[in-house]
């Protein structure tokens, strides 16, 4: 028997006592009785085509629907998103693969019990399902941007979300009627599309393999959170990074929390203060290595040349001073191995990859790429969550993640030990006002959130336990030998093709042997982060002439020429790293008409363009 198969096949065939009692009944004019339970689930099973048919359909729409969803997809979104990602592709793909090979199984196993009508529907779904998949996924993606923490305003693409929605109903419904009026050509057309999404995504996937192959990633140096709290009986500087501290978000905190004055006694909070870089990339390497990045060469590269040729590290290194740095690996550091031997936490250690975290995190991404718009928010996954997969092989450690909640529990614990030592160099990368916020007023873990009053809950909660950490540097006499610097790596952001506004930074600093009784003074200074890379490195006695001008040598009314590195969108916005703005600035930050830009230069190798 062939594939034309008639209709008949999928009825119930009346028996000669049941042709005989509706011709009874049919003369007594009595209504045509219902088919009994038993009648109408026959009708919906029986099938009389083929069980190779059956069995074949089943195959190529399983194993495209896992092939899609649970093969291609993750492995096509680590390859996209690799710099994000600290777990070796060698981790990710065998398990991966498994779970493919489950979830085929399984539908595949499903499909294949069914029967009838049954069985048509479940296909006509699953198959229905998979194609719009593959067409919403490669032509009617809404560009959200890389899931870096920024809010995404659902509401904002309501319309398109029901437009989208409907359309996957209509795709169902076109499947449905393809069912209804010709068999044949539903079955045709099932095992035809199926085995086409499955060549052409195995030929893309084998492409992109040979033209951009996964990277190996080291994994014989970890950023570990090793002695996270200490602090040395020597000369101390102490630095806490928050993300995207704009001194907007500094002044509405501190307008709000007035017994803050009495904390910040001793320090000077320097107003009018300009970043570099618009973004965490490369605003924390060139904080912390003053090398420029121009996008002229992969990121990976300028990680590598930025940390290697810059003396920061070194000179502080090198005059006998120990140095900690705590910040992100993805977006500051790239292969830990670049800080080995500079930073006393990056050491030789095996790093290992939580694979259920990763297998779950890896599939949340892939549901949210082929995901109908509407149901996008429900699969959204946090860079930061990526970077919690890796671990350190050692119990006594784990690699260094920025996170909030996590980083004031364990000094709650803790609390700040103490060891001997010429001195220290201690770099804290918090969250900050950069969403999604998870640290309430007081310090403590809260739901998940991207709403503005919960930008400055937790901005309150991190300056509130900088504050606890004050306190206790007093309670064990190490204050006053200590310099303690608030600040950020940049300001507000936005995906725009030019600013529409200043973009200045919060900068408080209390500097060793400051007087901790006097008011907090407030300063503007027209300096930016040169200057307090080149004020770090004389807080340890040492020359900073070639690092440039150091904060305190700059007059209050000096005036100062300030540059400022903006990564431009395109006009749709809809991808991130275009070109480089570069803005000067003359006077007052604070004042916009003070900001000028000045070129434009195209951007090769772009960080932040979500695929």
């Amino acid at each position: 028997m062939n594939d034309s198969y008639t209709e008949i096949n999928d009825f119930h065939s009346p028996s000669k006592e049941e042709l005989s009692a509706l011709a009874g009944s049919l003369e007594r004019g009595e209504p045509t009785p219902a088919p009994k339970a038993r009648g109408k689930w026959r009708e919906l099973t029986l099938d009389k085509r083929p069980a190779s048919l059956r069995l074949t359909v089943a195959l190529l729409v399983s194993f495209a629907f896992a092939f899609t969803f649970t093969l291609f997809g993750p492995y096509e979104l680590y390859i996209q998103s690799e710099r994000y990602l600290t777990f070796p592709f060698s981790d990710f793909a065998l398990p991966m693969a498994l779970v493919a090979l489950g979830v085929f199984a399984l539908l595949f196993a499903i499909l294949s019990l069914l029967r009838g009508k049954l069985y048509n529907y479940a296909v006509s779904v699953v198959f229905a399902v998979t194609i719009t998949g593959y067409i919403q996924r490669n032509f009617l993606n809404i560009d959200h941007g890389a899931l870096d923490g920024h809010a995404i305003e659902w509401t904002k693409f309501a319309l398109q979300g029901v437009l989208n929605f409907v359309f996957w109903c209509l795709m169902l419904a076109a499947v449905l009627a393809l069912l209804y009026f010709s068999r044949k050509g539903w079955t045709n057309t099932v095992r035809a599309l199926s085995a086409f999404l499955i060549v052409v995504q195995t030929v893309a996937l084998v492409s992109m393999f040979i033209t951009d192959p996964p990277k190996k990633k080291p994994d014989d140096v970890i950023s570990s959170d090793a002695d996270i709290y200490n602090v040395t009986t020597g000369n101390n500087v102490i630095f806490f990074l928050l993300d995207r501290f704009d001194n907007v978000y500094a002044d509405a905190v501190m307008d709000s929390n007035p017994q803050w004055e009495e904390d910040l006694k001793g320090f000077t909070y320097y107003h009018n203060f300009t970043g570099s870089y618009t973004r965490t990339m490369p605003s924390v390497t060139y904080l912390l290595t003053g090398v420029k990045c121009d996008y002229l060469i992969p990121y990976n590269d300028y990680f590598k040349e930025a940390w290697s040729s810059s003396k920061f590290l070194v000179d502080i290194r090198d005059a006998g001073y120990k140095r900690r740095i705590y910040t992100d690996q993805s977006y500051a550091v790239g292969d830990p191995g670049n800080l080995l031997g500079l930073a006393d936490n990056f050491i030789e250690n095996k790093q290992t990859t939580n694979r259920g975290k990763m297998l779950r995190y890896m599939l949340s991404l892939s549901a949210y790429v082929y995901s109908p718009e509407l149901f996008k928010p429900y699969f959204v996954v946090y860079t930061g969550d990526l970077a919690s997969v890796s671990t350190a092989e050692r119990d006594d450690l784990s690699v260094y993640k920025v996170n909030d909640p996590a980083f004031w529990n364990g000094y709650r614990d803790d609390g700040i030990t103490v060891e001997d030592g010429a001195g220290m160099f201690t770099f804290y990368h918090l969250s900050g006002p950069h969403e999604p916020y998870l640290l309430d007023e007081n310090g403590y873990k809260m739901d998940k959130s991207y709403e503005i009053k919960d930008l400055y809950r937790q901005t309150t909660g991190d300056m509130n336990m900088i504050f606890a950490y004050i306190a206790e540097l007093k309670e064990k006499g190490l204050y006053d030998n200590t310099t303690i610097i608030i600040s950020a790596d940049h300001g507000r952001t936005g995906t725009m093709t030019a600013l529409n506004d200043v973009r200045c930074l919060a900068l408080f600093i209390k500097p060793a042997g400051a007087d901790g009784t006097q008011p907090m003074k407030i300063s503007q200074k027209q300096i930016c982060q040169d200057n307090l890379r080149a004020s770090i490195i004389s807080y340890f006695g040492l020359d900073a002439s070639a690092y440039g001008r150091t904060i305190e040598s700059i007059g209050e009314d000096e005036d100062v020429t300030r540059y400022f590195y903006m990564q431009g969108s395109d006009e749709e916005r809809r991808h991130r790293d275009v070109e480089i703005v570069t803005y000067e600035i003359k006077g007052d930050a604070n004042k916009f008409e003070n900001w000028k830009e000045v070129g434009r230069d195209p951007i090769r190798y772009p960080y932040y363009d979500a695929h």
